[in-house]
């Protein structure tokens, strides 16, 4: 793991709005209870002098009724010109940014908080409000 990791871009940082989805679920029958499930999913792709990552996060109720709700932000930070000879390629990089990234994901699952609460109250009720972190991984 690198512990540093925000010392390997630069301070520059592009954010963007990758993807929503919201489906309304018509009510099968009446349950008495209802879960929600938060599934966060992180992807880093290296480009030449770059990261891609991507942040995705599903909303899905069980049983399966409502709504389904994904939304994906991503950003592109720029390799330190001293460190693009570092092996890239031979790690988990998107567990290197679930693990020491907070410095982009932050801004990125703050984005899609946000989002998702402004989505959920578009139809009357109260806003959905998730922290803005990325969710411990199921074991």
């Amino acid at each position: 793991m690198i512990g540093n990791l925000e010392e390997y871009f630069e301070d520059e940082q592009g954010f963007y709005l990758d993807k929503v989805v919201y489906n309304r679920i018509d009510k099968k029958n009446q349950a008495e209870e209802y879960s929600l499930k938060c599934i966060d999913n992180i992807e880093a792709v290296v480009e030449e002098k770059t990261v891609k990552l991507t942040v995705k996060r599903v909303l899905q109720f069980e049983p399966e009724e409502i709504f389904e709700l994904s939304v994906s932000y991503g950003a592109i930070l720029k390799i330190k010109e001293e460190k693009k000879s570092y092996a890239w390629d031979k790690m988990n990089l998107a567990e290197e940014f679930r693990e020491n990234g907070q410095f982009v994901l932050g801004n990125l699952m703050s984005r899609i908080s946000l989002l998702i609460a402004e989505i959920t109250s578009s139809f009357g009720q109260p806003p959905i409000i998730l922290p803005p972190v990325v969710a411990p991984k199921d074991n």
